[in-house]
């Protein structure tokens, strides 16, 4: 299951959607502090994570998930404006898809980090 995080309905459901053609299960949450609250009650595969949020912003969210389940894999979305914000906040290795972004993006980049997560289980 995939949880999707975006305060924007549009794009959030845009993703879900997405991810849904591709075959995964999708859970959506409209701000940080419900992320947090459904990754408590069932945590995901694999977030996709808004950066720019009203409230808590994406590292913030990031963070308070990172204290539940550090191995949680999370990649963060955001618009060209706040690629730089978001590399200084979260750092170089921060897996980032841009919006927009394609489908055939954003399946190759939940193949990798699920991929990861596989391994990082297994060994």
């Amino acid at each position: 299951m995939i949880l999707v995080v975006d305060d924007d309905s549009t794009v959030r459901a845009t993703i879900a959607q997405a991810l849904t053609e591709l075959g995964y299960a999708v859970r959506q949450a409209p701000d940080g502090p419900t992320a947090i609250e459904l990754v408590r009650e069932k945590a995901p595969s694999l977030i996709i994570l808004d950066y720019m949020m009203p409230g808590m912003d994406g590292t913030e969210v990031a963070r308070e998930i990172a204290a539940i389940d550090p191995e949680l894999p999370i990649i963060f979305s955001t618009g060209h404006a706040a690629l730089r914000a978001l590399r200084g906040a979260a750092g170089e290795d921060v897996r980032i898809l841009e919006k927009p972004f394609t489908l055939d993006e954003l399946d190759e980049l939940l193949r990798e980090r699920l991929a990861e997560r596989r391994r990082a289980r297994s060994a």
